[in-house]
This record gives C-alpha cells, structure tokens and sequence, in this order.
C-alpha cells in the first residue's frame, strides 16, 4: 500500500510538471506574450517527457528516494534507445516516437526495482567501491542492454 501512495504523488507531481512545461510554452508563444526564452523552457520540459517519467518513477517506486535510482533510471533510458536505434533501422532517436515513452516506462519501473533489490549490495574488498547504491546503475544498466536488444529486434 505504501508503495502505491508514493507512486501515486510522483505521478501527481509529474502530472504538475507537464502541465507547467505546457502553460509556458504557450505563454511564450508569438500569439501570446512571444518571449521565445519562456517558450524555450517550455520546450525543454515537454521535449524531454521520457527522461522525466523514467526518472520519476524510479523515483517512486525506489524505497527512501534515492538519487541513485534517479541516475540508473537516466542511464538505463539512454541504453536502451541508442542500443535500440543502434540494431533497428527503423528506430530514429531524433524522432520522438513510441519508443522513448516506451522506454521511459521500463527504465523507471526497472531501475526502481533494482533499487529496492541491490541498493546493499556487498561486493569483495577488490570492488567494494562499486557496491552499495553503486551498484544500481551498473547493474540496471545491464538489463537495459538486454532490453535494448530485444526491442532493436522487434520494434518496427
């Protein structure tokens, strides 16, 4: 239950952000105010939807709001479109289609719950270093590789 609640507010806060990222690229539209730096900002939270739900959902799903979740969420996201974009040729990254919506969902959904699961991780003293929360982005990184190549396969 209490997982639920705290993806519930994510979703309510991300619904806020798009909507404000709507309300100032409109603002600054030329029929509007025409300020293209608002429009700009506006722009720029609306542009980059994918990265914003994978990185919010991790964060919602992930046990105590880790930022840690936060980077396995961006880096699993990158992983997977240019692993994807990289075995299909018809996946274009410079396209903002299905798969980066596609992409954000699993990669928020896979890095919080390879928080939950590895965030205390013990490795021997050699790679101790990259134990702990370190590991998470390695390891979310991992799965996103095989999940790119799956989705480079299929996807069309």
């Amino acid at each position: 239950m209490e997982a639920k609640l705290g993806f519930g507010k994510v979703v309510g806060v991300m619904a806020v952000v798009f909507a404000i990222g709507a309300i100032l690229y409109w603002i600054g539209e030329p029929s509007a105010t025409g300020v293209p730096f608002i429009q700009a900002v506006g722009y720029a939270v609306l542009s980059n939807y994918a990265i914003i739900l994978a990185v919010g959902i991790s964060i919602g799903m992930a046990k105590e709001n880790q930022g840690a979740a936060a980077l396995a969420a961006f880096l699993g996201y990158e992983v997977i479109i240019q692993g994807a974009s990289a075995l299909s040729k018809t996946i274009d990254i410079g396209d903002k289609g299905s798969i980066v919506l596609v992409a954000g969902l699993i990669a928020g959904v896979l890095a919080g719950y390879m928080y939950n699961r590895y965030h205390r991780t013990k490795l021997p003293a050699v790679l101790a270093f990259f134990g702990g929360r370190r590991f998470v982005p390695i390891v979310t990184a991992g799965a996103c590789l095989l999940i790119a190549f799956v989705l480079g396969h299929i996807w069309h």
